[in-house]
């Protein structure tokens, strides 16, 4: 084995670390198009999803009924002062009919153009009202379009409550007890766990390997292995990720290099999953790995 053979691997973590920024974005919330999520994330982003779409429903009935409003209160304040103008006309009508001094002729000339001017006022009026039912009777479609269609401000309230709730929530883990257990001890218990398929017990043992230090390289190993076995991915990626640059020349390396391109393929990351696969023939041809790609 010469010295080019021993420094691959090294340079391979360099070119992963170099890649890291696209092979290693997966699972971001506040991207502009998330992918590769677990399935709280999913629940998280569907709910953030529908909390904006709900604003901007809000936001767009909020400007329905501002103009529906100000459409009534137009026609209202017309219809006041035509009530108002009306009102003066038979006044005036009133007065001339009082004056006795006033040729008759005149007086009847008076009459019929005051009483012609009140019958187009009442007519205007008429047209109004007509306005205003209509204006009461969307106000009336809109309020029932919110009633069937969209949820309740206290429905909105627990929505955004429930959201609040899956950010914040801590993930449940089964807690075997781990107190007096040596390193060794915990780690053939965590793969005699892992090869029972008991994933969630395994993944805290291996995870309180980590937390001690101990064979950190392979327990993030097991760690990405069981995400990727839980259709995981994002959090296989990042597991797989922490235990090649710990350690780049385990025996498990093709295997970690394997299922990281399938993670990304997953992904739909086509184009980052070629570069591992590709890392993988390059680096270990021999492997049943490499082979199963040819």
């Amino acid at each position: 084995m010469n010295f080019l053979h021993l420094c691959l691997p090294i340079a391979l973590v360099m070119q992963l670390v170099a890649n890291e920024p696209s092979a290693y974005s997966a699972g971001d919330l506040d991207s502009k198009n998330p992918y590769g999520l677990t399935s709280s994330e999913q629940r998280i982003l569907k709910n953030k999803q529908m909390l904006e779409n709900l604003d901007k429903k809000v936001n767009s009935i909020s400007l329905q009924f501002s103009k529906i409003s100000e459409n009534y209160e137009g026609i209202r304040s017309v219809n006041e002062a035509i009530n108002t103008k009306i009102a003066k006309i038979d006044q005036k009508i009133f007065d001339l009919a009082l004056k006795s001094d006033t040729n008759i002729s005149v007086l009847q000339t008076q009459i019929s153009a005051l009483t012609e001017e009140m019958q187009n006022s009442k007519e205007i009026q008429n047209s109004n009202q007509e306005s205003i039912k209509i204006a009461l009777g969307e106000l009336s479609s809109l309020i029932d379009s919110i009633n069937t269609s969209y949820v309740s401000k206290a429905s909105f309230d627990k929505l955004a409550k429930i959201v609040a709730s899956l950010q914040s929530k801590p993930v449940q883990q089964s807690s075997p007890n781990t107190s007096g257990v040596s390193g060794i001890q915990l780690l053939e218990q965590a793969s005699k766990a892992f090869e029972k398929n008991e994933l969630d017990k395994a993944k805290y043992l291996f995870e309180e390997l980590v937390q001690r230090n101990y064979k950190p390289a392979y327990s993030s190993f097991h760690l990405g292995e069981i995400a990727y076995k839980q259709t995981k991915y994002t959090d296989a990626i990042a597991y797989y990720k922490k235990s090649i640059a710990l350690y780049d020349k385990a025996s498990y390396i093709p295997t970690l290099l394997y299922h990281t391109g399938i993670s990304l393929s997953k992904l739909k990351q086509n184009t980052e999953s070629k570069k591992f696969f590709d890392a993988l023939k390059n680096n270990y041809p021999d492997s049943k790995e490499a082979k199963s790609l040819q």
